[in-house]
C-alpha cells in the first residue's frame, strides 16, 4: 500500500467511525428505536389501501432477517403502533397495518427525516448532494460484496 493510500484509509476509517458514533439515527420518536421507526415507514411504503405489508416484504426492504423484523413487530404491536392479522389463504403469512398511533408516528418521522436531509442538501448544494448519493451507493455496493468475514 502506498503512503498516500494509507493516509486515505485512516481518514476513511475515521469518517466511518464518526458516522457510527453520531446520534441522529439513534434518537427515538415517541419512545421507539430508530429501527422500529424504519419498520413503521416500511409498512406504510409496502402496504397500500388494497394490500397490507408482510413480514417478508419488510425484511427485504430493510435488509434484515425475518426473525429480526418479527421481534420489532411484536414490540410495535404491544405498544399499539401496528396491527397484525393472518392471511386468509395462508395462515403462515402475517399481514401488517399501521394503527392510528403508528400513522401519526410515521408522519412525524417522515417530517423529521425530510427536514434533516433537506437541510443536508441545502448545506451541501444540489451538485455535491447528487455526487454524495452516487458515492454512497457505490460504497454500499462495495461493502455488500466485500464482507469482513
Amino acid at each position: 500500500m502506498k503512503e498516500n493510500q494509507a493516509a486515505s484509509v485512516d481518514r476513511l476509517v475515521e469518517q466511518f467511525s464518526n458516522m457510527a458514533k453520531m446520534s441522529w439515527n439513534k434518537k427515538t420518536i415517541w419512545g421507539l428505536k430508530a429501527s422500529e421507526v424504519r419498520v413503521l415507514l416500511a409498512i406504510r411504503k409496502e402496504g397500500t389501501q388494497d394490500r397490507q405489508a408482510t413480514v417478508s416484504e419488510i425484511s427485504r426492504v430493510l435488509k434484515v432477517t425475518s426473525p429480526t423484523v418479527t421481534q420489532m413487530i411484536n414490540n410495535l404491536i404491544r405498544n399499539g403502533y401496528v396491527s397484525r392479522v393472518k392471511h386468509s389463504g395462508d395462515q403462515r403469512i402475517s399481514l401488517l397495518t399501521l394503527t392510528q398511533r403508528g400513522e401519526e408516528c410515521a408522519d412525524e418521522a417522515n417530517r423529521k427525516y425530510t427536514a434533516l436531509f433537506q437541510g443536508m442538501i441545502d448545506h451541501l448544494g444540489e451538485e455535491d448532494s447528487e455526487h454524495l448519493i452516487k458515492l454512497l451507493a457505490q460504497v454500499f455496493e462495495y461493502l455488500e460484496d466485500h464482507d469482513l468475514e
